[in-house]
């Protein structure tokens, strides 16, 4: 019997620890267990599990680096040689193609076969404390431990009296019993009053754990499951200032949509009739020039009449959730130019060049009328639209100009960049403001770029929060030994406790 207080061998009354939980699974009525049918045994084991998670985090490491929802023809291009079997296993969309969901639902019904057959028996057997008699406290445990208690003097002249407490063995059992409740046992005794044998058994959390780490990971993929089916994913290049209605990007669905997504997804409602407003985007830069990082300041706005409903700044591996949907900092562009002509504000609009060697770069035409022009504003139609220059972009901090002649002119810098706005010894004009075409001024103002936001709206995400939210306790509570202690008086010697035990 457990109980909450134990005498240690001085008589002093200890505090024992709780073992609340322990009694409490001892009491769980579990269901019955099922046999293992159609070869389960094999394909629901330990090893075959390990093996299906290998190829599965194998294949998840693959869709990583693999572009994900391209056209064929970028394939063709990147990957010559395994197109057709990118294509063909439908690895293009990794996460969706059929052997990657097959594997999924193998390693479901792994892991439900494996705690039906395997886990629940264990878990049963383990809520069981069942006395042992001394031959099959040799054969089952790891010890058999024989302790002696010998009558004192003038105690064993009559046969019916009652040795002395502490001396006799049934006293030294109860001690046992004692100090087995103490150290956090569940402790069973054949009587309690005269106890002749206690069976005990500590650590059953660590028995009903795999079981809690199945459900964990049945749930997560129950989760990706009902993203996958439910759920839709989409992107959108906004530029500075922009907006985009999140309702009709989602139903887009650039990137992958669910086949039930429109008839039954919880969420699909939630972000009707709301759009997503760009505020600010900026790029910040490392010292060698590379992109460190970039940041997109989001407001969400009511479409019927534009309050402000939630704001945050995103970055890579910094999302914005609202409504449903997640917002994920995924890819920037060049929108615009804001400059100055002549003295005349002018916002030219740039357009994204085929990539080079890995390089991506923008472009913007200024007609030569429109150049030359002592107010470009007075300028309606353009006669010869073959003639002009031609503005480059790389990055936020510059601008290469490239005259009529196609020989580089100058190299505008934005004012936001954090350089000397002067640089001696340069064989090319350099800073905010360059002369072209023989006397005409192009002053730089700003570099406006775009944001690209992969917009998931996935119901499943609580599913996979909550189940590795049970995996991680459960996992550490799975290596808990399970131990089990049995005493008893010796039938053969009444003067002798018969001590055996083991543990995982």
């Amino acid at each position: 019997r457990s109980t909450s207080r134990a005498s240690s061998a001085d008589g002093a009354e200890l505090q024992a620890p709780s073992n609340a939980l322990e009694e409490w699974l001892m009491q769980q009525e579990l269901p019955t267990p099922l046999k293992p049918v159609l070869g389960s045994s094999a394909w629901a084991s330990f090893a075959a599990a390990l093996a299906q998670m290998f190829v599965v985090a194998g294949l998840s490491a693959l869709g990583t680096l693999l572009e994900q929802g391209e056209p064929p023809e970028f394939y063709a291009r990147q990957y010559p040689d395994t197109s057709g079997i990118i294509l063909t296993l439908g690895f293009d969309h990794m996460y969706s193609c059929p052997l990657f969901l097959g594997l999924l639902i193998w390693l479901a019904a792994s892991l439900a076969a494996c705690t039906a057959t395997t886990q629940l028996p264990l878990a049963k057997r383990a809520q069981k404390i069942g006395f042992r008699s001394a031959s099959s406290m040799k054969r089952r445990g790891s010890f058999l431990m024989r302790v002696n208690c010998p009558l004192a003097a003038g105690e064993a002249e009559a046969a019916n009296t009652e040795a002395p407490l502490g001396s006799t063995a049934e006293s030294r059992l109860r001690k046992i019993q004692a100090e087995l409740t103490r150290r956090g046992f569940v402790v069973r005794a054949d009587d309690d009053a005269n106890p002749t044998q206690v069976a005990a058994s500590r650590g059953l959390v660590g028995k009903f754990a795999p079981m809690v780490v199945h459900l964990a990971l049945l749930l997560s993929l129950a989760g990706n499951a009902v993203g996958l089916i439910f759920g839709a994913s989409s992107e959108v290049m906004i530029g500075d200032g922009g907006f985009a209605d999140i309702g009709q990007v989602l139903d887009a669905g650039r990137r992958a949509k669910g086949p039930l997504y429109d008839f039954f997804s919880p969420t699909k409602g939630l972000m009707d009739r709301t759009t997503v407003k760009v505020e600010d985007f900026r790029i910040e830069y490392k010292d060698d020039g590379t992109v460190d990082q970039f940041f997109s300041k989001l407001k969400i706005e009511d479409a019927r009449n534009n309050q402000i409903l939630y704001s945050d700044e995103i970055y890579v591996n910094k999302p914005m959730r609202y409504g449903g949907a997640t917002f994920y900092q995924a890819d920037w562009g060049i929108d615009r130019l804001q400059m100055y002509l002549n003295g005349q504000p002018l916002v030219v609009p740039c357009k994204q060049l085929p990539p080079a060697d890995g390089e991506r770069s923008w472009a913007a035409f200024l007609p030569l009328e429109l150049v030359k022009a002592k107010d470009p504003s007075s300028v309606k139609t353009v006669k010869n639209p073959q003639e002009g220059i031609v503005l480059v972009i790389g990055n936020m901090r510059n601008v290469q100009v490239y005259g009529s002649d196609k020989n580089l002119a100058g190299v505008l810098r934005s004012p936001d960049t954090k350089v000397e706005k002067k640089m001696e010894g340069m064989p090319i004009q350099f800073g905010e403001e360059i002369t072209v075409e023989g006397g005409s001024t192009l002053r730089l103002n700003k570099i406006l770029g775009s944001t690209g936001l992969i917009v998931k709206n996935d119901p499943g995400v609580p599913l996979v929060y909550a189940g590795y939210a049970l995996l991680m306790p459960a996992t550490l509570l799975s290596v808990l030994p399970f131990g089990q202690v049995w005493a008893s008086i010796n039938k053969d010697d009444p003067q002798q406790i018969l001590l055996s035990g083991k543990a995982n």
